[in-house]
């Protein structure tokens, strides 16, 4: 057989290689166990691919050279083929081919034990069996309950009424309702864009009184809403739906809640006096209702009496006194004994007070306006001071008011600036109003500006106080109280017309001053005269000291003039005695 020329390369070198290794006897497990031949050791020794290089390849072997791309492949797999040749399946370890069975049993057994639970637990529950596919989860290491979830039974009537219809239908939400409050209605089957009339009725066999009306849509439904009037009692009622031009009726049930009684007030912040607008609901019919404040006890501040109904449409209550801020009204049925309460924020008060007069003199009458104390409540007015007896006592109107009461009458103790203080007896609440006391300044003058010895002077005199007794003073001065020679009594507005009389004595001369003081306002007034010399000496006999006889008079009635400790008061009156005039000689000139 010739030999071809062919070059040798490295690549059929490499083929080469492949097919001796391809050709190596298999080996047994047994055997590589016995020669555990390394790596190392397999390299030292001589490949006897070396060898066969130095032989010429055969044809045969060189016309079937591996491909690039199984070269490409693996390369690492010639140094694995080397190490340890691959064996077939039928003469592979009998130990690996035991673990990977027993590895798929074990598989086996889980998914089975895991398929049959989970079929197990639906049965238990609903009857069904899983067929979604979807993986049963793990059961938890909470215990289970071996009693059985009850099913709920679902009774299914088969066929429709023959009596029953389509047609109009409402629908109440809520169907239990309190008096006052709003409930939804919902109805279908009506006309499309038609008005719907909405009434309540207490019996079906009522008239209704129509609430509110509603607009259905395209497809004959409507939604809306109506307030149950205060007036329906405990029990049912009956909300009908009436279509506007058609027959379409629909009714529905309702239910009024009872056994708690409704309390409405017009307003829960006021002050005491104030009156308040109550409605009353659930209570016995024809029962009286006693209204407390605060405390069920005592006297009821109101009784109401209920209706048929056991209701009170509307009824007037008054604010009582109370503590300012959170307060309570309970209403309490006599029979029924039903309660119900409703706070009431009460107000403080602020009263205010006017006076008749802020500038005043003494002995003369002060009245007093007020408002925004209690309710016929008594004020008591102190001076100055509460600790001591009250001057005046005013009694308040049903709206804490009162007008021109007191009657108070100024005392002439009474100096300078004063404080009147307004207290009311039951709300406790207090003003005070400063005034002032005026002095009295009179005037006087002499029925003469001029005379001689022996002339009868007498005064004229304003400004004194009324009924009061006035003094006539000669030689007074601020180191002396001088010599009383007269004295008169002013009428009622404090003046006098030639009142009292004098005689000029025999020896006067010159300027001759009289001083005038009121004994009770102590107003003091100057009169003066010019006394000429008389032309030969006259002869006026000597006055004896004087002695007012008025004085007597003027202490009786002071005794009976009201003071500040004094409620009550009385206009002092006294007596204007004629004057005495001495006997005198009228001298001769």
């Amino acid at each position: 057989m010739e030999s071809t020329n062919t070059p040798w390369t490295g690549r059929d070198q490499r083929a080469a290689e492949d097919e001796i290794i391809l050709e190596q006897p298999e080996i047994d497990e047994e055997d590589l166990l016995d020669q555990p031949a390394s790596v190392e050791q397999r390299r030292e020794q001589p490949a006897p691919v070396q060898q066969r290089r130095e032989q010429p390849a055969p044809v045969e072997q060189r016309r079937e050279p591996p491909s690039r791309v199984e070269q490409r492949r693996d390369p690492p797999a010639i140094i694995e083929s080397t190490i340890q040749p691959p064996l077939p399946k039928n003469q592979r370890p009998k130990g690996r081919r035991n673990r990977r069975n027993l590895l798929l049993i074990v598989l086996g057994v889980i998914v089975v034990i895991s398929v049959a639970f989970g079929m197990f637990n639906r049965s238990s529950g609903s009857g069904a069996v899983n067929t979604t596919g979807q993986s049963t989860p793990l059961p938890s290491s909470t215990p289970i309950s071996n009693r059985a979830t009850p099913t709920p039974k679902v009774t299914v009537t088969t066929g429709v009424p023959p009596n029953v219809t389509a047609g109009a239908l409402i629908l109440l939400n809520p169907g239990i309702v309190r008096p006052g409050t709003s409930m939804g209605v919902n109805g279908s089957g009506f006309h499309p864009r038609a008005a719907v009339d909405l009434a309540i009725k207490q019996q079906l066999s009522d008239q209704g009184q129509v609430v509110t009306f509603v607009q259905t849509d395209k497809n004959g439904v409507f939604s809306g809403e109506l307030n149950v009037p205060a007036t329906l009692t405990a029990g049912s009622f009956f909300i009908e739906a009436r279509e506007r031009g058609s027959n379409n009726v629909a009714r529905a049930r309702g239910m009024i809640a009872g056994g708690t009684p409704q309390l409405k007030l017009g307003t829960q912040v006021g002050k005491p006096g104030d009156m308040i607008t109550v409605s009353l609901h659930g209570f016995s019919p024809g029962e009286a209702i006693n209204v407390y404040w605060n405390a069920i006890s005592g006297q009821p501040v109101a009784t109401l009496q209920a209706d048929g109904g056991g209701g009170v449409g509307q009824a007037k209550v008054q604010v009582p006194f109370g503590a300012a801020g959170a307060n309570t009204f309970l209403f309490v049925g006599a029979k029924s004994h039903s309660l119900v309460t409703s706070s009431f924020y009460l107000l403080s008060l602020y009263p205010s007070v006017k006076l008749s007069n802020y500038a005043i003199r003494a002995d003369n009458q002060m009245s007093f306006s007020g408002s925004g104390f209690g309710p016929g409540e008594r004020v008591l007015v102190f001076l100055n001071s509460t600790s001591g007896q009250p001057v005046a006592i005013i009694q308040t109107a049903q709206n804490g008011t009162f007008s021109h009461g007191g009657a108070f009458v100024v005392p002439f103790a009474l100096k300078g600036r004063q404080t009147l203080i307004f207290l009311g007896e039951q709300s406790g609440t207090s003003v005070a109003v400063n005034w002032m006391v005026e002095p009295y300044m009179p005037n006087a003058q002499a029925s003469t500006y001029g005379g001689l010895p022996g002339t009868t002077v007498s005064f004229y005199a304003t400004g004194f106080a009324h009924n009061e007794v006035v003094h006539v003073y000669v030689g007074r001065t601020q180191n002396s109280t001088g010599s009383m020679v007269s004295c008169f009594s002013t009428d009622q507005k404090g003046n006098a017309a030639a009142a009292g009389s004098y005689v000029v004595p025999g020896n006067a001369q010159g300027k001759l001053v009289f001083t005038l003081t009121g004994s009770k306002s102590g107003g003091s007034a100057s009169a003066t005269m010019s006394v000429t010399a008389a032309p030969s000496a006259v002869q006026v006999p000597t006055q004896q000291p004087f002695t007012c006889p008025l004085d007597t008079a003027s202490s009786t009635s002071t005794s009976s003039t009201p003071t500040s400790s004094t409620p009550t008061s009385s206009t002092p009156t006294a007596s204007t005695p004629t004057p005495s005039t001495p006997t005198t000689s009228t001298p001769t000139p």
